[in-house]
């Protein structure tokens, strides 16, 4: 990769900050509104589609999981791209798509629109979303990759704390539709500028490497350990127990998460549900930063696990819990683990595959995981049909978030893909 003549035009500001830091910040402004739009935004959609216009919920939670699989479907072709072109292209191109889907939105009038509508804005967030972001984090950070992660990726649950009141007031006093046309605005406003100025794919490209070393141009290239094909990333059974692990959680989560604005308004009134669905998003930012700052210095395969049961613990209270002190305890421990979760998938990837890998290998994890994830939602609005309420299915949801903990806490580091190859032609 080329060396740049000098560097971004924000290090003038502060020029001995490492600029991944200043990178990582650029990163969290864009998760702020890509992710706070394309996850916790979903949520109020769902909601917002069946009462105010009074689409059958079970075909609205449809649409919201053909979303999210098309979001997993989207995933290796996008992390193949990353790893080729870098990351910034894919989030160019990607701001424009899910703009233009979100008007879309706010403008259907059939349900079944939004099967064709919610698969062009999964594709938009695809592109645009934790992908690319944690890509670029990961080839900026090695020793202390976790702080990094965690604050490009604060501006997730603060997406969540400002956008779901702001769109839950704006689409009770004015419609959906005037919600999906500011967000659409919003995302273009705050994404373009900040990959285009703010952005860069890789510390070679301004002489350094990653945590800020500086390059010797006269030394060889520090080795950056193999590369893992999705080919090779599959034959292991660390991929396969991340799989399970993931699919198991997010199935959980995500369906929680879309629902979680219903389950809350079965016992307390729209603006308070909405309140506490903010206390989701305002317990990620403090557990995000916490658990960054030491994530780093612990086995992460284990810390994942743990946090896989304390959600757990959150679903059951979900379940059986009606006052508002236990609902917003509850919301709060959800958010302690959501982010965090969504934090460590990136990580653990990019720990046991290497970030010369980590957009393949990413990719094809989230064909799998957000496959899963986006069952979720139908799972858990089918069983409310059939059995007439929330509890039973986050019942299941617990059991299964539980499998989830003791498969994650059994993995270990995978072989080299070179090792691989070997044992298996011996």
């Amino acid at each position: 990769m080329s060396v740049l003549s000098g560097p971004p035009p924000l290090q003038r500001f502060a020029p001995r900050v490492y600029y991944g830091w200043i990178l990582a910040v650029g990163a969290s402004l864009n998760s702020f509104v890509v992710v706070g739009i394309g996850f916790y935004a979903m949520a109020v959609f769902l909601d917002a589609l069946c009462t105010e216009r009074g689409w059958p919920r079970t075909s609205v939670s449809f649409a919201t999981t053909l979303y999210f699989v098309t979001t997993g479907l989207v995933g290796p072709f996008v992390g193949r791209g990353v790893d080729r072109t870098g990351p910034r292209l894919w989030i160019a191109l990607g701001a424009p798509v899910m703009a233009a889907a979100l008007v879309a939105i706010g403008r259907v009038d059939a349900p079944w629109q939004l099967w064709i509508v919610y698969p062009v804005l999964a594709i938009g967030f695809a592109m645009t979303g934790a992908l690319p972001a944690s890509a670029i984090v990961t080839r900026w950070f090695t020793a202390r990759r976790a702080v990094a992660m965690s604050i490009a990726q604060t501006g997730v649950s603060v997406g969540g704390v400002v956008l779901v009141p702001w769109v839950t007031a704006t689409i009770l006093a004015e419609g959906l539709g005037a919600a999906t046309l500011r967000l659409a605005a919003l995302l273009v406003v705050i994404v373009l500028p900040v990959t285009a100025f703010v952005l860069r794919d890789d510390p070679r490209q301004i002489g350094l490497a990653p945590d800020g070393v500086v390059l010797d141009p006269e030394a060889a290239p520090a080795s950056e350990g193999p590369v893992w094909t999705q080919h090779d990333a599959a034959r292991t059974a660390t991929f396969w127990r991340l799989v399970v692990a993931f699919s198991a959680i997010l199935f959980c989560q995500v369906g929680a998460a879309m629902h979680q604005v219903s389950v809350l308004r079965a016992h307390l009134a729209p603006e308070i549900a909405a309140l506490a669905f903010s206390t989701t998003a305002a317990g990620s930012i403090v557990a995000r930063l916490v658990v960054g700052s030491f994530a780093d210095r612990v086995n992460q395969r284990r810390l994942g696990a743990v946090l896989i049961g304390v959600q757990a613990g959150a679903l059951a209270t979900f379940a059986y819990a009606e006052s508002a002190p236990a609902l917003f305890l509850a919301s709060a421990c959800f958010g302690f683990t959501i982010g965090n979760l969504f934090m460590l998938q990136s990580l653990l990837v990019a720990d046991l595959f290497g970030p010369r890998s980590f957009g393949s290998v990413f990719g094809l994890l989230q064909l799998l995981t957000q496959t899963a994830s986006g069952f979720g939602p139908l799972a858990l609005g089918a069983l409310h049909a059939w059995l007439g309420g929330y509890r039973p299915g986050l019942a299941v949801l617990v059991a299964i978030a539980t499998g989830a903990a003791i498969v994650l806490y059994g993995a270990r580091p995978p072989t080299s893909p070179e090792r691989s190859l070997v044992q298996a032609t011996a």
